[in-house]
């Protein structure tokens, strides 16, 4: 257990420095909200979803991937895809 949080709190710190960087490099803010929404929620998943299994629940751990996971992933696609055509125009 003490290493899913080295685990996520290393996973926060990346999101982190690279949502600095894109401050750096003039990102919108729109891009930095939408990503860091998205990583906040997959990283809240997969607690539910690790400790959900500790407690002997596995379809709570499922529901839990799909309700946060699921759109967690598509917010960080959607930033990545913002910021992309943000650059090319």
């Amino acid at each position: 257990m003490f290493l899913l949080w080295i685990l996520l709190g290393a996973s926060a710190a990346i999101a982190l420095i690279i949502s600095y960087y894109w401050i750096k490099f003039g990102a919108p803010k729109i891009v930095l909200l939408t990503g860091l929404m998205g990583v906040s929620m997959f990283l809240f998943s997969v607690v539910w979803a690790l400790i959900s299994m500790y407690k002997g629940e596995p379809i709570t751990a499922t529901l839990g991937m799909l309700a946060f996971g699921a759109p967690g992933i598509l917010l960080i696609l959607a930033g990545w895809k913002i910021l992309e055509y943000k650059n090319s125009h």
